[in-house]
């Protein structure tokens, strides 16, 4: 078993969340190496129910989730918004709003709320398993989703 998958509780079951990743230095960082733990947490994410999409600011990034051996996990593709966040999902093309990112600009996170990372990882990066573990804590809050932007989750 994996370190992301013992993070994961098998005595409660989380409500599935659409998971949107950035891709420039938070999935692939500058030297086009991917960040450590990626596929475990895509992995340990799939298992547990949740949707994982992703986003990027300059254009659909299949090609990169293919090359990385990740596109299986990923549901879907789409542009993001680079300002007026929510106002421009749907001229996007992007069919709702995302319960959780995880993006290394500030301004994503907190237009949708979810986990702003660090755009540099070292060889003993661990952030994604942070991720991870945020996400299945949001996930077992048993409270109303928000309307609010975020939804009511930590920004980090």
């Amino acid at each position: 078993m994996s370190e992301a998958e013992a993070l994961v509780s098998d005595e409660q079951k989380p409500r599935p969340l659409n998971v949107f990743f950035d891709v420039d230095n938070t999935l692939i960082m500058w030297n086009g190496k991917l960040r450590n733990h990626t596929r475990d947490v895509f992995t340990a994410l799939k298992d547990a129910g949740h949707t994982i999409y992703v986003w990027s600011g300059v254009g659909i990034r299949q090609w990169d989730m293919k090359r990385h051996d990740l596109d299986e996990f990923v549901t879907d593709y789409f542009i993001k918004p680079l300002e007026k966040h929510h106002e421009k999902l749907e001229s996007l093309g992007v069919p709702m709003v995302p319960d959780f990112v995880i993006d290394d600009h500030k301004s994503v996170v907190d237009a949708f709320g979810g986990y702003h990372i660090s755009d540099e990882a070292g060889p003993e990066d661990r952030e994604l398993l942070d991720v991870l573990n945020m996400i299945n804590v949001f996930a077992l809050d048993e409270r109303e989703p928000s309307d609010e932007p975020g939804g009511g989750i930590p920004v980090e």
